[in-house]
């Protein structure tokens, strides 16, 4: 006889579909000479990046960006039909399924320009490539004084479309717009360099989130917003640009409540030693699902609307959390780690705080074992 097993996982990431598509239509209102690539890279900084690639198109984004051949792979076989480019550099064997499944590479590399060209020969195809300019990051790039020569070596290899050039600051998201200011000038000064020289690319490109938000100077052909699609700035001081709202909300439930004598170690190590007689509660989430170890005896929970702290070393699987202070808590109560309970609110930004790390880690490093609950009003 089978059986069909039912899971129940204590621990969810809800996704409001409906915050996703709200922050999208003030973003494209914010850019309304721009078009959007919505960037939905790390699987859509921890919320699915097939859903979330599939509501950003019907919201109105006119392109995609992850960073892996792998999800644009997967987004084409989910059957999006729009360009999905790779807004990183990838490696010269994955140019046959890069071309197979028409996606839009990145290129600052003479090797890859040269195998993306024979691979679209050997497919009839023509590859649609953007020129990577580094301008002040250092990641991947050609340098502006190498980039003519670059071009003349690449630009004219057959089935190679030059579709778009593009940058990304170094800066931007840290307001600090002097040297901002000089990356963009530099870049576009090598776009003109480039058409002095013949060389072409209709779509240009520069900013992500911050340049969305703060400077429309340099919005140019297209806006690539990230983590502000999910309500999110990436520093504070945005908040006041535009109202977003957070499209995930992670909670759980206590698994178990226990009172300790003074004087107890919790958890690894006795890394916390209880001052009096507590009131303990195991909730079911770990730094294997994601939930970092560095919130360890720092972070907070919200349990029956008030705040818990967290107490001893988070292990892989499990959190211990203080709620001696909180009336009538029992097993199976709600747990909120992300989002609203009551009056108070948690928010990625201050658990980045507590874990000396940043919004894109904390929603990104959320693994696959959580399950996602995708809510459309």
């Amino acid at each position: 006889m089978q059986h069909t097993l039912v899971y129940h996982h204590p621990t969810i990431a809800e996704i409001s579909m409906a915050a996703f598509s709200e922050n999208i239509c003030k973003l494209k209102e914010h850019a309304p000479r721009a078009s959007m690539l919505a960037v939905i890279k790390t699987n859509a900084y921890g919320h699915g990046v097939v859903p979330m690639g599939e509501a950003a198109v019907a919201s109105g984004a006119e392109r995609l960006g992850v960073t892996t051949v792998e999800e644009g792979v997967m987004l084409r076989e989910h059957g999006l039909l729009v360009p999905i480019h790779i807004l990183s550099s990838i490696v010269p064997e994955q140019a046959e399924v890069a071309i197979t499944y028409d996606l839009t590479i990145s290129v600052s590399s003479v090797t890859l320009a040269k195998r993306l060209s024979d691979e679209a020969i050997h497919q009839a195809k023509i590859a649609i490539v953007h020129l990577k300019v580094d301008t002040g990051l250092h990641r991947f790039g050609v340098e502006p004084k190498q980039i003519t020569s670059f071009c003349k070596t690449t630009y004219h290899l057959p089935n190679l479309e030059w579709e778009g050039i593009y940058t990304h600051f170094s800066r931007a998201d840290d307001g600090d717009w002097e040297q901002t200011e000089k990356e963009f000038a530099l870049f576009q000064q090598t776009v003109i360099q480039l058409q002095q020289s013949g060389y072409h690319f209709p779509l240009q490109h520069a900013g992500g989130s911050s340049i969305t938000l703060e400077r429309k100077d340099m919005h140019l052909d297209m806006v690539r917003p990230g983590v502000a699609l999910f309500g999110y700035t990436p520093d504070i001081r945005q908040e006041k640009k535009l109202s977003l709202k957070p499209v995930m909300t992670l909670k759980s439930r206590l698994l178990q409540v226990r009172e300790i004598p003074p004087g107890t170690p919790v958890g690894y190590s006795g890394s916390y030693v209880s001052s009096s007689v507590e009131k303990i509660a195991v909730v079911p989430i770990g730094h294997g699902d994601g939930y970092k170890r560095a919130l360890s005896n720092k972070g907070e929970m919200l349990v029956r609307g008030k705040r818990a702290k967290i107490i001893g070393t988070i292990s892989l699987d499990q959190t211990l959390i203080n709620v001696t202070d909180i009336s009538d808590v029992k097993e199976g109560d709600e747990v909120v780690l992300l989002g609203e309970q009551g009056k108070e609110r948690i928010g990625a930004r201050e658990i980045a705080k507590w874990a000396g790390s940043n919004i894109d880690e904390i929603l990104a490093s959320l693994t696959e074992r959580i399950p996602r609950k995708y809510i459309e009003n």
